[in-house]
């Protein structure tokens, strides 16, 4: 019975809500929270629109990973296809978590996109703030409270 108990601790310390720390990114223009350190990568795709560079900040922790990913647009694609930006946006997180969409909702600015798979469960939330397109994406074990593992992370993101 001890050995159930301290098991138990144990598994309920590791599922403790994380200690938020500040992150800040001159680049990306932005500041954000983060459970961990986040590693920074960077990626180039060629496009119809010309060059387009994504800076990507993601920590990993043990119930799951939070990202946030600033892509700089040309001007002329925010103009004439933010729509598109968007719909290919989520359409790519989906793609690439190997999700279903559990739900799509407009928020100030931007919009949050839910979704699972057997493997994980996820949140995104995707804003166009000037020529930056911005998504914060979460991706938590299933049954991970987005109370206390979501809900921070994107109430703490801000644009600058």
């Amino acid at each position: 019975m001890r050995t159930f108990i301290l098991v138990l601790s144990v598994w309920a310390l590791g599922l403790a809500a994380p200690a938020w720390k500040p992150f800040s990114s001159p680049q990306g223009h932005f500041s954000a929270v983060f459970p961990g350190a986040p590693k920074a990568s960077s990626s180039q795709t060629d496009s119809p629109i010309g060059a387009v560079v994504t800076q990507v900040f993601t920590s990993t922790v043990a119930v799951g990973s939070y990202s946030v990913a600033c892509t700089e647009l040309p001007g002329a694609a925010v103009r004439f296809a933010s729509d598109q930006i968007i719909s290919d946006t989520r359409q790519g997180i989906l793609q690439d978590a190997g999700a279903q969409q559990q739900s799509w909702a407009p928020l100030n600015g931007g919009y949050e996109l839910a979704y699972r798979s057997p493997q994980k469960q996820g949140w995104s939330q995707i804003f166009l703030v000037g020529n930056r397109l911005y998504v914060l994406d979460a991706r938590l074990k299933p049954g991970i409270d987005k109370r206390q593992w979501v809900t921070p992370f994107f109430a703490k993101f801000s644009a600058q």
